[in-house]
């Protein structure tokens, strides 16, 4: 289709330079003529007529999203149309998490930017703790698949071509253990996992990491991140200052990295849980009685901004509460959601739908005007982000309507992305078969511990008895089986979750089998099962491990892909391993499997007559074996 685009489009030719390699449309003098009109405030407004069309926008962003409108409604035909959308957020993003293994190659980065062009959103964020290169620190990021200052610079260019602004995303107190594991960072240390506050020493250190981002990108925002600072003052800082308060230590800390960020013009932003838990008498984020005290308020830096984060609550009435305590510190928040990618190897998308809804509804509500979605990646990045795809045009679609609806989420969906509402869906269905309970502030995750738990130890065997899992999965492969055929251009994203199905299907009551072969005394069963079942599971687990590594190659950089790796390799192990024990029974070597006489009990004390769902586990280390894996 050729389009003939006149008026105010200075700025704009690049991007739709990009966007014509992605879609079947040219800009051409002979095509269809488009009026496009920028104006300083007004709704985005797309018009088809019979003598051509208009698009009238407020920022670069909001053109994009109305050409994607635009070429909508010619696709379905060529009568006249209007749409009209008044956006409701000033900033409406993401955050993709590139610091717990999995790296985004820059390629798929810039394929990410465009789908958030079409969809309408103008914030990105690289969650990056040590995952970007500070001249003269080489452990920083060491083997992590850090960006470049070169990489970081051409991908905040690419973004700007669309109007999407690119903030960096770093943290200044915690979560950087993977850099303070090494030995170089012995002097920066208070504990395994947080900076040593009040150090000169520190603040040369963060001064290089300020430095290096604020060269990368355009924006002068900042994040800083500060959040979960466990044990803070606990450590070295205790040996060498003595007890000061948690909440001291923070402001002052707080402080001296502002003056950095002041140095290079940036403005900052920090999450907000460390105020709140300093204020809660259990040390409880989500508090609504913690009590900050004023003299604590004026402590905090002017012009630093808090992020509320929140993917846990469903009830709007919760959020708007909690929105209204980060007022009290006297400015607006950014507020920050959540697409559930790090529960385990699947999304959880009933999860990510009914928090969004309940938190954007009352953002709007309360006149938050900076929202964004975050991609965790918590344990591994078992789930390939690109899968909660769904989920951010969820939150695209609460930027432009008060309500929106699921007919025009599913049309959009499919434009923007190329993808199918209803097979996207699908990979949210790991986590939800019958049982599971997804009502609680984290919904159980039985795809992540059915998965890496031990075939002969069986941690979570209690969990799931009596459940119809193994049913689930069945029937969820073959629904992922068709949705794959159907997948177009997406069919390296539906491999895995093909092959994970085809596994958990045979995997998830393996060891409950087991042991009531072995209880029973069943010795046919049990040689059967060690000369069948369990080789022909490792033969689904190595192709599951094949398709998982394709797909992580083609996504992400190739470190930390070891990790997933290790734990594949971990199953395998095992499940060769409990084959030869059942067979060394059988033929009369051992007169007892030490692992089947044990006792089963449930995960963390679980009990099904008194815990509702399946319950959850989101480490590896504790799922695979109650023995430690390391010093601990």
């Amino acid at each position: 289709m050729k389009l003939s685009l006149m008026g105010d489009l200075a700025g704009l030719e690049a991007g739709l330079k990009e966007l014509e390699k992605e879609l079947p449309f040219a800009v051409d003098p002979s095509g269809i003529p488009v009026q496009v009109e920028q104006v300083e405030a007004g709704p985005l407004q797309v018009q088809v007529e019979e003598k051509g069309c208009r698009i009238q926008y407020q920022r670069p962003v909001h053109f994009f999203r109305g050409l994607g409108l635009l070429l909508e409604m010619l696709w379905a035909g060529r009568s006249p149309a209007h749409v009209e959308e008044e956006p409701r957020f000033d900033r409406n993003g993401a955050m993709f998490d590139c610091s717990r293994n999995a790296v985004f190659q820059p390629e798929t980065l810039r394929r990410v930017i465009r789908m958030m062009a079409l969809m309408g959103l103008n914030m990105l964020m690289l969650y990056t703790e040590d995952t970007y290169t500070v001249e003269g620190e080489p452990y920083f990021g060491y083997m992590r698949g850090r960006y470049t200052s070169e990489e970081l610079t051409r991908l905040d260019g690419y973004a700007s071509l669309f109007g999407i602004e690119m903030i960096p995303c770093i943290q200044t107190l915690a979560h950087l253990a993977s850099f303070l594991k090494w030995d170089r960072a012995k002097g920066l240390r208070d504990t395994e996992d947080v900076l040593l506050a009040r150090s000169q020493e520190t603040y040369q250190f963060l001064d290089r990491l300020i430095a290096s981002v604020s060269r990368c990108f355009r924006s002068r925002r900042i994040h800083i991140g500060m959040d979960e600072a466990f044990g803070l003052g606990r450590g070295q800082y205790l040996d060498k200052y003595g007890y000061h308060s948690p909440f001291d230590i923070m402001a002052a800390h707080l402080k001296q990295v502002v003056d950095i960020t002041d140095r290079y013009g940036l403005r900052p932003m920090i999450w907000s849980d460390m105020m709140f838990r300093m204020g809660s008498k259990d040390h409880s984020y989500y508090d609504l009685d913690a009590e900050i005290p004023d003299g604590a308020r004026k402590e905090i830096p002017a012009g630093v901004q808090f992020v509320y984060w929140d993917y846990y609550h469903s009830d709007p009435t919760f959020y708007r509460q909690f929105i209204d305590k980060h007022l009290s510190f006297g400015s607006m928040p950014v507020f920050a959601g959540g697409v559930w990618t790090w529960a385990g190897p699947a999304v959880h998308y009933e999860k990510t739908f009914a928090t969004t809804h309940a938190a954007l509804s009352a953002c709007k509500e309360k006149g938050v005007r900076e929202v964004f979605a975050t991609f965790w990646g918590d344990d591994g990045a078992e789930t390939n982000m690109l899968n909660g795809l769904l989920g951010l045009q969820l939150f695209a679609e609460h930027g432009y309507e008060e309500k929106p609806s699921m007919e025009k989420l599913k049309k959009r969906f499919s434009f923007c992305t190329g993808g199918d509402f209803d097979a996207f869906w699908s990979l949210g269905s790991f986590d939800t078969p019958p049982g599971a309970d997804s009502s609680g502030l984290t919904p159980d995750n039985p795809s992540k511990f059915l998965l890496w738990q031990d075939p002969l130890i069986g941690l979570f065997d209690r969990h799931v008895e009596g459940s119809r899992v193994r049913e689930h999965y069945e029937k969820l492969h073959l629904q992922l089986k068709e949705h794959l055929r159907k997948a177009g251009k997406w069919r390296g994203l539906f491999e895995v979750p093909v092959r994970l199905s085809a596994v958990l299907a045979r995997k998830c009551d393996l060891s409950l089998r087991i042991k009531a072969a072995y209880d029973r005394r069943d010795q046919e069963e049990l040689l059967r099962m060690a000369q069948e079942d369990l080789p022909e599971l490792a033969g689904e687990v190595n192709q599951l491990r094949q398709a998982h590594r394709e797909q992580w190659m083609t996504t992400y950089k190739a470190f930390g892909w070891e990790v997933l790796d290790i734990r594949y390799g971990g199953v395998l192990a095992r499940l060769d391993s409990a084959g030869q024990r059942l067979i060394a029974y059988c033929d009369g070597k051992i007169p007892q499997i030490e692992e089947l006489e044990a006792e089963r009990l449930g995960f963390d004390g679980f009990h099904p007559s008194t815990h509702s769902g399946m319950g959850k586990a989101v480490l590896y280390s504790r799922i695979a074996s109650a023995c430690p894996q390391g010093f601990r």
